[in-house]
């Protein structure tokens, strides 16, 4: 093992693996970890998808309540054997002790796919939320899977890519990497682009897999790189922040104040954010050779998650159990919201607009956190709470 690659486990494992990455066990709880958030059409809707240890739900955007299971035949609710309405969540407890660290992907109008932390592929009936199949699989998956035409691409907890066929999950092609991919490949027209803990960011045929460069960046690489400005933005453990060509060169290179996690945002003026574990928030110039704006410690623990712009606000959520929001010009912090508990908000926030497929009338900012009893907290873009996810 590469000795910077060892030297970053101590942290990893405390926020990801836990005594799950000691002890390898199926079924094992994991130490620390954090939920995956998306959306996935239901009922014709857009909803909520929510994957966290051991649990898969979905839920209306409108209110946070887990969507209740509706009969095709006759509309109606379904319901339980105490005449309780039934709601879209599937519970590891009732499959073998599963885990789920990825967001399921919808392949057709009843049919989901979930990746387990068993080392299988999950095939869920979505009418009624029963597993019909389960897929071995080479390895865990503990990032989100990328669906793309007819091919279902998994990246593997311990490392190595699976291109499998979406109409039999037979494999059709792998890469081998030499550490782990914890983060969702990039699709960028026909090439795939893949991070990797082994420090490299790899460039794939989407259809052959065939290696097209692979590209040192001194660190682990734990987030889906940015595609802006025609350039790729990404950063790494080495505490450097990196524009890429497609081509694979590296353009520019910016030295953060430690590692950077999350997957950076960019405006529309070509200004590029990214938080680092530090807790600091950078803005760099991306048509000016990643030339410094400005940067700010403005979290008192690290900033995981990537940054999201909205209007002239840059929002983070830190490890402090808080969210801030920033004045995108210079940094100034505009307002702050303290979690109850203050638990730590590691996932990657989402921001929804408005839209009559989603039924919400202002735009909504999904934050997630490691509290049981506020798994998502939904906010307006100004900082007023509107509903909370409790599990």
């Amino acid at each position: 093992m590469n000795l910077s690659i060892r030297n970053s486990l101590p942290l990893i494992s405390l926020l990801i693996l836990g005594a799950f990455a000691l002890t390898g066990c199926v079924g094992a709880r994991m130490g620390v970890s954090w939920p995956a958030v998306g959306l996935i059409e239901l009922y014709g809707e857009t909803h909520i998808t929510i994957a966290y240890n051991n649990d898969v739900a979905i839920l209306s955007p409108s209110n946070g309540a887990p969507a209740r299971l509706i009969n095709p035949l006759n509309g109606e609710v379904m319901r339980d054997n105490e005449n309780n309405p039934r709601t879209w969540i599937l519970r590891g407890s009732e499959n073998e002790g599963s885990q789920f660290f990825s967001v399921p992907i919808r392949i057709d109008e009843d049919t989901v796919l979930i990746a387990d932390n068993n080392k299988r592929l999950l095939r869920v009936d979505s009418v009624v939320v029963e597993v019909q199949r389960a897929y071995p699989l080479a390895d865990k998956v503990l990032t989100n899977m990328l669906l793309a035409g007819d091919t279902l691409y998994l990246p593997f907890q311990n490392g190595g890519l699976s291109a499998l066929a979406l109409e039999d999950f037979q494999e059709k092609w792998t890469l081998t990497t030499d550490a782990g991919i914890w983060a969702q490949p990039l699709l960028v027209d026909d090439m795939l682009i893949i991070p990797s803990i082994d420090h490299f960011l790899y460039a794939v045929d989407r259809f052959t897999g065939e290696r097209l460069w692979s590209l040192d960046l001194g660190g682990a690489v734990t987030s889906t790189p940015l595609l802006a400005n025609g350039r790729l933005y990404v950063g790494s453990f080495d505490k450097s922040f990196f524009e890429i060509s497609l081509a694979g060169e590296i353009l520019n290179e910016y030295g953060t104040q430690n590692w950077v996690w999350g997957t950076p945002a960019a405006d529309e003026n070509g200004i590029i954010y990214v938080a680092d574990l530090s807790g600091y928030v950078h803005a760099l110039d991306g048509e000016n050779g990643l030339r410094e704006r400005w940067s700010v410690q403005i979290a008192e623990r690290g900033i995981r998650a990537g940054p999201l712009v909205f209007g002239e606000r840059v929002i983070v959520a830190s490890r402090d159990g808080k969210v801030y929001w920033l004045d995108k010009r210079d940094g100034q912090l505009i307002n702050a919201r303290e979690i109850d508990d203050r638990p730590e908000l590691l996932g990657d926030m989402m921001l929804l607009e408005p839209s009559e497929n989603l039924a919400i009338d202002e735009p909504l900012l999904l934050v997630s956190s490691v509290h049981d009893g506020r798994l998502l907290i939904a906010f307006g873009v100004d900082g007023r709470q509107t509903w909370v996810y409790p599990r």
